[in-house]
């Protein structure tokens, strides 16, 4: 159960946020599929070649056979991973940690609204949000490539990468709203809550860059995205989506207990 008249001003909060990061979104996704062609493909070969560790530190490296792989190449290493963390930072902050700070909260629990029906409808709205963002993308995505280059994208593999992609965010999305429902102050929100997912990118930055360092990848949750295994193989729904959903929903389950148990001063 969840309050309709919350989750609707939840919605309105963060639409303003959301759309932001949608247009600079849109804007990334355009010019990456705009720049598929040869010319461009050879120029972009060669900064790799020239600066392999850095480009290697964004996940930007290989060499494109096709449109998909392009998009994976120059969009799901960097673009798709952090401008979403940004949203999902603000959206946290505007829909609990704000609100557990300012007596937002405490308030509505004077109303028939119990502690599990707040915290439900909040829990909803923000996994209705990034779905929302994703999908608004996902339709960008495809549009752009209809109309630029007609039939040449693998709609069914560009699905399942942003569906898996989506999963991540969630699971990045459980950690910040973990954090909110433990933490005391937005100061410590944001150092925590901010700070274990940047430092998981990092993290992930560092290890793309190989050798030794690789195995860093294995204590990042970033590395959980299966990109590679959905354009490369014939599988749509990899194991690693299996495990991002464990991951959100026990962080989200953890956080809802948290919730309930911390004391919210009038």
């Amino acid at each position: 159960m969840i309050s309709v008249p919350l989750f609707k001003r939840n919605i309105k909060a963060c639409m303003m946020p959301l759309l932001v990061i949608f247009a600079v979104l849109c804007m990334y996704i355009t010019v990456i599929i705009y720049m598929y062609n040869p010319e461009l493909s050879e120029m972009l070969s060669g900064y790799q070649q020239a600066l392999p560790e850095m480009m290697a530190a964004v996940g930007m490296t290989g060499i494109a056979s096709n449109l998909l792989e392009w998009m994976q190449i120059y969009l799901y290493g960097f673009i798709l991973l952090l401008f979403p963390l940004i949203f999902i930072l603000v959206m946290v902050q505007k829909l609990l940690m704000g609100q557990i700070e300012s007596g937002t909260l405490a308030n509505l629990l004077s109303t028939p609204n119990s502690r599990r029906k707040i915290i439900c409808t909040q829990m909803v709205s923000m996994i209705f949000l990034t779905a929302l963002l994703f999908g608004m993308l996902t339709a960008v995505g495809i549009a752009s490539c209809e109309i630029m280059f007609p039939g040449e994208l693998e709609v069914g593999r560009y699905l399942a990468l942003n569906f898996s992609t989506w999963l991540l965010q969630a699971a990045v999305t459980g950690i910040v709203f973990f954090v909110s429902c433990c933490a005391s102050s937005s100061k410590s929100y944001y150092l925590a809550g901010g700070g274990l997912p940047v430092l998981f990118f990092l993290i992930q930055m560092v290890s793309n860059m190989g050798e030794k360092l690789e195995k860093l990848k294995y204590v990042t949750i970033y590395s959980l995205l299966a990109a590679e295994e959905i354009l490369e193989e014939d599988v749509f729904f990899p194991i690693q989506n299996g495990v991002l959903l464990l991951i959100a929903a026990a962080l989200f389950l953890l956080g809802a207990w948290q919730f309930q148990r911390r004391d919210l001063s009038l």
